[in-house]
């Protein structure tokens, strides 16, 4: 005969008053995942499934659970399980409690294992490029971004010094790092247009008819090889290109495009401000292939190729 609710819930503090953390009584954690995979179910027979077992082993669990407890959890029949009031203010207790041990388990983890820094080049914005927000998405906790707003170049002696595991850098001397680097993605490049030039009625335009217009350009030193890259355009344009000095920041820049006073060259990642008066162009086929941004993995020549390291390399040579 089932105890009045009263007497069970007596029953429940009575244990619960003499049990301390040491006691052998206390239920296991498997009995309390059991217990709550019931109390989602409400079905011996569906809870069995959800946890991947039989029936048997799961009524036991219950059984020696609420033998330690002293209490009926369950009023079950043929046909249906029901919790009772005392089961009721377990499965909140027992929810929350395993919560705990869950978040206690995954910060244990992180800490545990020292997270891997990777520094990116703020040559693009990777927010913007879904093959790399995915990746810092599925290695959030295994890595925590440098968040230094370093050139490709700063990031590669930040390497050489140790600060950092990995560096996803714009070209590079391959010659350096051909051992320990992979060319994981090739950023196309934006012609920033004032939006009152007539090329921007194009889809497609091409350099040679925008000579009209300054380039702001960048000093050869910051990135050797795309700078050299790019000169191989121009000097087979029909009409020699002039330049400005880049400004402080982009949009200095930008609003100088706006009034008609110059031109940019941005990778596509970093044309996201929308400011009046500036159009966002792709250039013709042949010129847009050759100008492309080479962005590279490297790691560190003394790398320990963890788990997680040999994760990251194996993530970006899929990818």
């Amino acid at each position: 005969m089932t105890q009045p609710l009263t007497t069970q819930r007596n029953s429940l503090l009575g244990i619960v008053k003499f049990m301390d953390i040491y006691s052998k009584r206390l239920p296991t954690i498997k009995q309390l995942q059991y217990f709550i995979a019931v109390c989602e179910e409400l079905s011996f027979t569906g809870a069995a499934e959800k946890l991947g077992i039989s029936q048997p082993p799961l009524s036991t669990q219950i059984r020696n659970l609420e033998d330690s407890l002293q209490s009926t959890l369950f009023l079950r029949n043929s046909h249906s399980v029901v919790l009772t009031k005392e089961g009721e203010i377990l499965k909140s207790k027992v929810t929350q409690l395993l919560n705990d041990l869950c978040s206690i388990t995954k910060a244990a983890k992180i800490n545990i294992l020292e997270k891997v820094t990777v520094g990116t080049t703020k040559t693009l914005s990777f927010d913007y490029i879904p093959f790399f927000k995915l990746f810092l998405s599925e290695f959030r906790d295994e890595t925590k971004i440098y968040k230094h707003n370093y050139t490709s170049k700063e990031l590669l002696l930040e390497l050489q010094k140790g600060n950092i595991d990995f560096a996803i850098v714009s070209d590079y001397p391959t010659r350096d790092f051909s051992e320990n680097s992979l060319l994981i993605y090739q950023e196309p490049v934006t012609l920033v247009l004032p939006a009152s030039h007539p090329c921007c009625q194009q889809n497609k335009v091409n350099l040679d008819d925008v000579t009209d217009l300054p380039l702001f350009w960048f000093k050869q030193q910051v990135n050797p090889f795309f700078y050299d890259q790019c000169e191989q355009v121009f000097n087979k344009l029909a009409h020699p290109l002039s330049r400005r000095a880049e400004l402080a920041d982009n949009l200095s820049m930008l609003l100088e495009v706006a009034l008609g006073k110059a031109m940019m060259l941005l990778p596509q990642s970093m044309a996201q401000a929308k400011v009046e008066g500036v159009t966002y162009k792709k250039l013709i086929s042949n010129q847009d292939k050759r100008l492309k941004i080479n962005i590279y993995l490297i790691w560190r020549k003394d790398l320990k190729i963890t788990a997680v390291n040999q994760a990251i390399i194996t993530y970006f040579k899929r990818g």
